[in-house]
């Protein structure tokens, strides 16, 4: 199941306020009181986890408590009400799916079904209202109530908040509790031999047991006999001990620190969703959405830029939706600006007033990330193709010249000295970006492989900045020249008969080097640069000593994206 949009109108800090979401990964974002919560509970009041085990997360509606409190003095009826569109599909969900049809009797159907829940409150009408739209074919009355109660009874959603202690992974003394049919998959046939094998013996034991019970009882003047009887032993709730090795040891969860036992738990969570996605066809089949509040709780910045990547990786390939409320840079969306959604409030006579959704569309992708991060918006505008690249692996470059020189090296023609590169180069445009600490967190945290190179004569500037985020040279960054007079850029790497060839062509550009006038002086390096990159690709030819620096580096390069 998934997700399409909620509208939510006078809840809590929802006085009007409709939310998209287009992928399967997701991030609500914004600050403190901003209404991340409030669309988490707003979600919960609707499709509350109506478990079978006996654990109900309610988030039951009251008037008092979430009906606006800058509304109330209106003479209005009061009115709360929550929709929530989602996809239905009769591979991943069709337990669900088939409910739906026969229930609805809905004919035909297409593979996709888009399904609307309204549940909506008056102070006119004492009880909850709730309408289904299927399709665009509406029901209501008791047929709706019945629709919306099998969605909240197959946990259609299951909701995770890193900062609170969920039962349903406690209990049974320091151990953990699960779905164990639900983990087991493909294995229920397993499962049911086990079950049968067990009540069998089971039995055994309880008519052994009745027997000697009834011994006892015939000692007594009146007599009595009893029945002894076992329920049916059933493996879906069955408690588990997990252990995590740090290579050397096996540690049971319990005693890990917050950080690994929270990231562990919400694994398992999606592991559970993947699991049913994956599952054979049954009655109760249904491809659970991962609701997760503050996934980075107790988490160093660095694993949280680790975590956020993997959760953002497994909800694409398991195809299991998952949407996070965080304050977190590194659970933002980077393969969709669309799927971050940044929250705020309106303020009103100093007083905050209701959430809004933020434009992050267009130019304003960058918003939510400058915001977590305290970047100037107009210095991160010119990164938004590096964090929304498809690419594994990243190579930055200090401007298009280098860019270009390295796209020459990506041909096939240089044999087993090319450039393999698993994803973009990237210009960013001049060192001072490399100092944006901001910047080099999230880099790392979106790509597993980056490789950073930068103009020899700025290493003193650049190096300080990258080592403090645990960059390593010759395995993150590499400095591009040789360490001689004239020749510490990337231009430094040409073999001499190309500048000679232009300097001789071009005498009065190289007496422009020499002018006291930085205008000119600049004006005609950029020129030069430019001449330079157009008599190497004219003349130089691959695998011979015309390209002997370049494939030095490309050497660095590719060993270390490699690993």
């Amino acid at each position: 199941m998934k997700i399409a949009r909620t509208v939510i109108n006078n809840y809590r800090t929802l006085e009007t306020i409709e939310l998209h979401f287009p992928s399967f990964y997701s991030a609500i974002c914004g600050r403190n009181d901003s209404g991340k919560t409030n669309v988490v509970r707003s979600l919960r009041a609707i499709m509350r986890e109506d478990d079978p085990y006996g654990y109900r997360y309610e988030q039951n509606i009251s008037f008092k408590e979430d009906f606006p409190k800058w509304l109330e003095q209106s003479d209005q009826e009061r009115s709360i009400s929550i929709a929530v569109e989602v996809v239905v599909s009769e591979q991943a969900d069709t337990g669900l799916y088939e409910f739906l049809r026969t229930h609805l009797a809905l004919d035909p159907v297409q593979p996709e079904m888009q399904v609307v829940l309204t549940s909506k409150c008056c102070t006119s009408e004492p009880d909850t209202q709730v309408e289904v739209l299927v399709d665009g074919v509406q029901f209501g009355g008791l047929k709706a109530q019945d629709v919306l109660r099998k969605f909240q009874g197959s946990a259609a959603v299951l909701f995770y908040n890193s900062t609170e202690l969920d039962p349903r992974y406690t209990g049974y003394g320091r151990g953990f509790g699960g779905l164990f049919r639900q983990f087991s998959g493909d294995y229920a046939d397993q499962v049911d031999a086990v079950i049968n094998e067990v009540n069998k013996k089971l039995r055994r034991v309880a008519k052994g047991q009745q027997e000697q019970f009834n011994e006892v009882l015939g000692r007594l003047s009146t007599r009595y006999r009893s029945a002894v009887s076992v329920p049916p032993f059933d493996i879906d709730w069955l408690p588990f001990h997990l252990a995590l090795s740090d290579g050397k040891t096996d540690v049971s969860l319990t005693e890990w620190g917050s950080g690994t036992r929270n990231r562990t738990l919400i694994l398992l969570t999606l592991f559970r969703a993947r699991e049913i996605s994956h599952s054979k066809t049954t009655a109760g089949k249904v491809t659970p959405v991962l609701v997760v509040e503050e996934p980075e709780s107790f988490l160093h910045p660095s694993a949280q830029a680790e975590f956020g990547r993997i959760l953002r990786d497994l909800a694409a390939e398991f195809h299991v939706q998952v949407i996070v409320a965080t304050h977190s840079p590194y659970f933002l969306s980077m393969s969709d600006p669309a799927a971050n959604i940044l929250l705020e409030r309106r303020v009103h006579y100093n007083q905050a007033r209701e959430t809004y959704r933020a434009d992050t569309s267009g130019p304003n992708w960058m918003v939510p990330f400058g915001q977590a991060l305290g970047i100037n918006n107009a210095e991160f505008a010119p990164w938004r193709d590096v964090f929304f690249s498809q690419g594994k692996a990243l190579l930055l470059v200090e401007g298009e010249t280098d860019k270009e020189y390295f796209e020459m090296l990506r041909d096939e023609s240089h044999g087993p000295h090319r450039l393999v590169l698993d994803g973009d180069i990237f210009a960013y445009g001049g060192f001072g970006d490399l100092t944006q600490s901001g910047l080099l967190k999230l880099i790392k945290a979106k790509f597993a492989n980056a490789f950073i190179t930068f103009d020899l004569d700025m290493a003193d500037r650049v190096q300080k900045a990258l080592e403090a985020f645990d960059f390593i040279a010759d395995k993150h960054y590499s400095a591009l020249g040789l360490d001689q007079a004239g020749k510490r850029k990337i231009e430094g790497l040409l073999p001499d008969h190309v500048k000679t060839t232009v300097h001789q062509a071009n005498p009065a550009l190289v007496e422009e080097l020499q002018s006291n006038r930085n205008e000119e002086r600049t004006s005609a390096a950029n020129q030069l640069k430019k001449l330079y990159l157009d008599e190497f690709k004219r003349t130089a030819k691959p695998q011979t000593s015309d390209f002997a620096e370049f494939y030095k580096i490309t050497k660095k390069i590719n060993k270390a994206l490699s690993g």
